[in-house]
């Protein structure tokens, strides 16, 4: 029908009063008068008559019959006027549907009647205040049940309505959100909003598309205001990742395609149920297939890069799951991303970050990307060789991953993996080494003058809404001044001095006195990293200590120093007061235990290699000397 009102088996022609049947004009909307204050003033309607030059005297009358004119004010009272409204033309709409059911002429009217008044409920958007109100009087489950409407259009003004109810503004001013959402939940918001999504096929004409857009907002707004229960319990209904997943990859660039993306991005990073789901869902070769085109390509516009960020953001959502991580593995997944880290265009950061998370704790993949010469597009990043940045802000995130990248490579890659890791600092007279250590002296600048500027009282601001404590805003404004990297800086510093390499052991003690970096620093940093570990991470707390205590005692020749530094390890480990993990003095040329196999494979992989090429150029020789006797005998 042309109104655009109503579809499917039960439409009906539309009638000459409602021909045209569009969606509403956007509200403007305006704050509450505070109590006490004068009612709002009363308008008159003038018409389009209006006559362009109008004495004195008509404007006066016209001010006196304004005076006349009824304005609703809307309050608790009226509140219930609209929800006892709502609910007589629910029952008549659905009286008159039962009895005309083939002539669909005959409930327009009351259809129509209905449309308009869930419409009016957007009026609320300037009266936060009353959110309580129409909890309480439970319209919200009438409000959500039209969802399951015939008429797909009823539907879609309920998402228009709820999507402006729960914009965070209005929200901010409502006295308790909490249990407006709730309430939302409990009248099964979740499994009707995914059948509506279901349902409309957005691709039919403009309306249907922005009633996506609509459910997508609503959707985000209740996320921003209880993100882990709103995405939590969305991903409960089975069939909504299904529908992002199609919706991702859909061929083609759109709004909704974008909105899609991030909408996935906030469930998948807010809810654990949603990305172990994806595990069957395939998700992450999926997502794969879908930012793989641009590997040698840039995005054409800002909707366009807007989107492969989101598919970034979600697929490093997904690699906090170590299956995802394997998958990840398996599918080539870090194979694409050394290709695009390695061209250098829009993707490259992107693609460095989302390896960070793919290696993280995971020993399978960082033996991978060594295998598949990761190392030949990290390292110039790391020493900065060709990059451009925009800023300083994307040049800190871009040395934070690449750091995590290679601490997370010194700390679990084995064997051969490890000696390619080791050599890459050792070659070109040990300059990444030097690297490290000026990035050590950056860094903890920058640490100490956040604490100064924390100290002096010029950073005051906590955020509140993080409920977050004095403490826990000083550490959170030392994570921004670059603390995460202060630290894997230096833990990559202790884990190289102890991979049993003399030479560079030898090296990291010589840089650290050239570039005047205190031991005592570096010990300070990781004791700090590992006060703030979980319970989860005993192993690597400990294998931290034992390496520091293993930096202390190649670099510090003060024995009384070495035995303070020592005290201020994990002073309260039983291990540290029996002597326990204390190597003695041979031990101090030589790696941990746990190293010592790793290191010593290669070792005598390279020794054997020797041996075989001696023996081989022996027979050589012997079979040369051989012939010249042979020859010289047939002479």
């Amino acid at each position: 029908p042309e109104s655009g009102v109503v579809r499917g088996a039960g439409a009906m022609a539309p009638t000459p009063d409602s021909a045209v049947m569009g969606p509403p004009p956007p509200m403007m909307k305006r704050s509450a008068p505070p109590p006490g204050d004068e009612p709002p003033r009363k308008r008159v309607e003038l018409g389009e008559d209006i006559p362009d030059d109008i004495s004195k005297q008509d404007i006066q009358s016209m001010l006196d019959q304004a005076d006349d004119v009824h304005v609703d004010v809307l309050n608790e009272a009226a509140i219930k006027r609209m929800v006892l409204q709502l609910e007589r033309k629910i029952k008549t709409n659905q009286s008159m549907r039962v009895k005309h059911v083939d002539e669909p002429d005959k409930f327009l009217k009351s259809e129509v009647d209905l449309d308009e008044d869930i419409k009016k409920f957007s009026a609320l958007t300037t009266h936060p205040e009353l959110y309580g109100e129409l909890v309480s009087l439970d319209a919200l489950p009438q409000l959500v049940g039209l969802m399951n409407h015939a008429n797909t259009d009823i539907a879609v003004d309920v998402f228009e309505v709820l999507s402006e109810l729960t914009d965070p503004d209005v929200m901010a001013e409502v006295p308790e959100p909490e249990g407006f959402v709730k309430a939302l939940f409990e009248a099964q918001l979740c499994p009707m909003t995914v059948d509506v999504l279901l349902r409309i096929d957005e691709s039919a004409s403009e309306e249907d598309a922005k009633a996506i857009t609509n459910c997508l907002t609503m959707i985000e707004n209740l996320a921003d205001i209880s993100p882990t229960d709103t995405c939590t319990r969305f991903a409960e209904v089975s069939k909504l990742l299904p529908w992002l997943i199609k919706r991702v990859r859909a061929q083609g660039m759109d709004y909704n395609k974008v909105y899609a993306a991030e909408i996935l991005g906030i469930v998948l990073q807010n809810s654990a149920a949603s990305r172990e789901a994806m595990v069957k869902h395939e998700g992450v070769d999926k997502l794969l297939r879908g930012i793989a085109g641009y590997r040698k390509k840039d995005p054409s516009d800002s909707e366009e890069s807007e989107y492969v960020q989101n598919m970034f953001d979600c697929l490093c959502a997904l690699m906090l799951l170590p299956e995802h991580q394997a998958v990840f593995g398996k599918v080539q997944g870090l194979e694409l991303m050394i290709r695009m880290a390695g061209q250098r265009n829009f993707c490259s950061n992107l693609a460095i970050r989302l390896t960070d998370h793919s290696l993280r704790h995971c020993p399978a993949n960082c033996q991978i990307f060594v295998d598949k010469l990761g190392l030949k597009v990290l390292f110039p990043v790391f020493m900065k060789k060709g990059i451009k940045l925009k800023s300083k802000a994307e040049a800190k995130e871009l040395e934070e991953h690449v750091t995590s990248i290679i601490q997370s490579l010194c700390r679990y890659c084995t064997g051969t993996p490890m000696a390619r890791v080791l050599n890459k600092f050792m070659e070109n007279g040990f300059e990444k080494l030097e690297r490290l250590l000026e990035m050590h002296d950056e860094y903890m600048r920058s640490v100490r003058a956040a604490d100064a500027a924390r100290s002096s009282g010029q950073v005051r601001s906590i955020d509140r809404e993080l409920e977050v404590d004095d403490e826990e805003q000083l550490f959170l404004d030392r994570c921004d001044a670059g603390l995460f990297t202060l630290q894997q800086v230096d833990i990559i510093l202790v884990r190289l001095a102890n991979m049993g390499n003399r030479q560079a052991t030898d090296e990291i003690a010589k840089l650290l006195d050239i570039k005047g970096v205190n031991v005592e620093e570096t010990v300070d940093v990781i004791n700090e990293y590992c006060a703030h570990l979980g319970d989860g991470a005993r192993r690597e707390r400990d294998e931290l200590r034992t390496c520091v205590r293993g930096l202390i005692r190649r670099c510090v020749e003060d024995s009384a120093a070495v035995e303070a530094l020592e005290q201020r390890i994990g002073g309260g480990d039983a291990d540290l007061d029996s002597g326990k993990d204390r190597p003695n003095e041979e031990d101090r040329e030589t790696p941990p235990p746990e190293r010592k196999e790793e290191i010593e494979e290669p070792r005598k992989e390279k020794k054997q290699e020797k041996k075989d090429d001696r023996k081989d150029k022996k027979e050589k020789k012997a079979s040369a000397a051989e012939k010249k006797e042979k020859k010289a005998h047939k002479e």
